[in-house]
């Protein structure tokens, strides 16, 4: 089973059917229900999910799709070191530098996120994919 890290707007982009991100997004959740993926998103993600589903996009029945996304998914605690890597690190969006750097704290195989280009100092052994590529690079092994 892969593991993958979802950034925060594609997680929201799923929850709140926000166009036209959704359809490339919610690709990702037939490997999720078939067992072939996990997802795993950063604790410090869900303030600003609860932000976008309540207050921005104002999103129908939000607590029970949180609640039902959240469940789905392996929470990742950042913590200090986390915190410490992402304010030392060359990343120019610190947010961004935080997930990254909690992502690779949990050995996840995959991140995946909308705004690669947010992501240009991130290594090797955790690549960066939109959606859309991770769906094709899938496709392509027949996972």
């Amino acid at each position: 089973m892969l593991s993958i890290f979802l950034d925060t707007n594609v997680v929201i982009d799923i929850i709140s059917r926000r166009e036209p991100y959704y359809h490339t997004s919610v690709k990702l959740m037939p490997l999720l229900m078939e067992d072939k993926v996990r997802f795993i998103i950063a604790e410090c993600s869900m303030a600003n999910l609860f932000y976008f589903s309540y207050d921005t996009y104002k999103v129908e029945n939000a607590s029970a799709k949180l609640l039902t996304f959240v469940s789905a998914c392996e929470i990742a605690h950042g913590g200090k070191d986390m915190i410490l890597n992402a304010l030392n690190s060359a990343f120019k969006d610190k947010e961004d530098a935080l997930q990254y750097f909690t992502a690779l704290n949990t050995k996840a195989e995959y991140f995946i996120t909308r705004n690669t280009g947010d992501y240009k100092h991130a290594i090797h052994s955790l690549p960066v994919y939109t959606p859309a590529q991770f769906a094709h690079l899938i496709d392509s092994k027949s996972l």
